[in-house]
């Protein structure tokens, strides 16, 4: 088992940063070009590939048994268990930290967010994607801690859209 360390440099824009249709967006990036994709789902898209694993996703989410990895975040006390699909298809950050040649199933990964407690919502919507849900997980304390940490992960378009109606629905209506 190999344990690896990962950290993101200057990863926290101000909101005014927010693209929607951002080139990185995992979402918007790789639905034509799905080359990094493992072979067995290569050429199928990856809207469809996250609708499937979104159905499944409450049987997988945080489940050691099956997990890729375990996951830990400088300055969070739980480890999580995570699967490679799960983060890989959603995140640019997990996509670059699982396509290391140096992470393999079973190892141990840590990385650094800037706000490393306010992980749960962000995992919880890579399993499955509700973005009702993640909505109702913001509120007027944990807002821009979530935001920071989708911008330091690379989200793609739908949790940013989330955390945006969000602002402009509670925050900046006020």
């Amino acid at each position: 088992m190999t344990t690896t360390t990962l950290t993101q440099e200057s990863c926290i824009p101000e909101l005014n940063s927010l693209c929607l249709n951002s080139p990185t967006s995992p979402t918007t990036n790789n639905n034509n070009n799905n080359n990094n994709l493992p072979p067995m789902i290569r050429g199928i898209p990856i809207n469809y590939v996250l609708e499937k694993l979104h159905e499944l996703g409450s049987a997988y989410y945080n489940d050691k048994s099956t997990a890729y990895a375990e996951l830990h975040i400088d300055g969070c006390s739980k480890p999580y268990y995570v699967h490679k699909e799960y983060l890989v298809l959603q995140s640019t950050f997990f996509s670059e930290v699982f396509n290391n040649d140096d992470v393999s199933n079973g190892d141990v990964i840590t990385i650094s967010l800037p706000a490393p407690n306010m992980f749960d919502p962000i995992l919880k919507y890579f399993y499955d994607g509700d973005a009702d849900k993640f909505y109702d997980a913001l509120n007027i304390l944990n807002y821009k801690q979530i935001w920071e940490n989708v911008e330091c992960l690379g989200l793609g378009a739908e949790p940013r859209a989330v955390c945006l109606a969000y602002y402009q629905n509670e925050i900046n209506h006020e």
